[in-house]
Formats: C-alpha cells, structure tokens, sequence
C-alpha cells in the first residue's frame, strides 16, 4: 500500500467511526422523540378516562349522598386527574418530543454529508488534504450539534439497539435500493462503450 493510498485509508478510517458514531445518535434521538410521544398519548388517555370516571363519581354521590365509598372514590380519582394535569403541564411532553426530531433531523443532515465523503474517498479524485479540510468542516457541526442534543435515556438506547442490531434499520439489500431508482441508475456502474467498440 502507498503512502498516498494510507492516507485515503487512515482518513476513511475516521469518517467511518464517525458515521457509525451519528447513525446511532439520530437513530437514539428519533426513539426517544417516540417515547415521549407513546408517553403523551397514554397519559392524555388517561386523563379523559379519570376526568369521566371523576364525573360519573359526582353525579352518583348526588344520587346517594349518603355513599361514603363513592366520596372516598371521587376524591381520590380527582386527586390522580390533578396530578396527571400537573405532570403534563411541568413535564411538555409535546416540546419534548419536538426536541429530539429536531435534533434527529439535523443529525440525519450530518450523516448524509459523511456517507457522500466516504464515497469521496473511495474515489480519491481529491487531495486527502481537501477531503481532511472538508471532514473538519463537518466535524465542527456534528460537534456543535452533541453539545446541544438534548439529553436521552437508557430506553431509547435499546431501542435504538434493537432497531439497528436486530431489525436491521439503514440496511438495504440491492434489490431493495434497485425498486426507488430508475433503470438507468440500477446496480453496479456500467462499462462506457466508445465509437471503436473499445470499452473502460
């Protein structure tokens, strides 16, 4: 192996951690925005099924004022629809969500501009210099963007895990990338024929 052709491999080297490094981090980001948003809607659910439940306990203790249960019961289920308001209103479940696509969607930016750096790299058409140059230009914003992520749990970590290790998310076959192309673009780069039937 040459020199010049170590450098493309030591600099391929690390734009591929990297790469890997961001497709975990979007994949984490968009399953923690899922999290919150199942959360939300439980909760939300919920809280329409105590609010009606609250109300039928009202309208039966007019009914029977008499019945110390369905008062203990009302209160209580009163009791549980505040404080799933109050959760709701101090923990925005909705902005929440919101963060982590945003952050998944600027993360996924990222991605796309390594993987097409990659492919730069492998044709070593430009200088190592101008593909370091052009890696360092990215780098500047992945780390500008893990700085201001929001912060994930261990939940959206095995999901991650789960849809990357087990479900094989980003992994495409070539039939598979073959059915979203036109014809002319399918699989592998085809040979140029010039005029004397010779061909490269």
């Amino acid at each position: 192996m040459s020199d010049n052709t170590n450098e493309y491999q030591v600099l391929l080297d690390v734009v591929r951690q990297n790469y890997a490094s961001v497709v975990w981090t979007h994949k984490i980001q968009i399953k923690q925005a899922d999290i919150y948003a199942t959360r939300y809607r439980r909760l939300e659910n919920f809280n329409v099924i105590l609010a009606a439940a609250t109300s039928c306990g009202a309208v039966s203790i007019f009914a029977d004022q008499d019945s110390f249960v369905l008062k203990i019961a009302t209160v209580i289920l009163s009791f549980i629809t505040t404080a799933v308001t109050t959760y709701l209103k101090c923990f925005d479940l909705k902005a929440m969500e919101k963060q982590h696509k945003d952050a998944a969607e600027h993360f996924l930016v990222v991605r796309n501009e390594l993987l097409h750096l990659i492919g730069e790299i492998h044709m070593q058409e430009k200088s190592v210099n101008e593909l370091d140059e052009k890696f360092h230009g990215i780098e500047e914003t992945l780390n500008a963007l893990y700085l201001s992520a929001p912060s994930t749990t261990d939940d959206a970590v095995v999901a991650a895990s789960i849809a990357l290790g087990t479900n094989k998310d980003y992994t495409y076959t070539n039939d598979e990338i073959d059915r979203f192309l036109p014809p002319t673009l399918k699989g592998t780069i085809k040979k140029k024929e010039y005029v004397d039937g010779t061909s490269n």
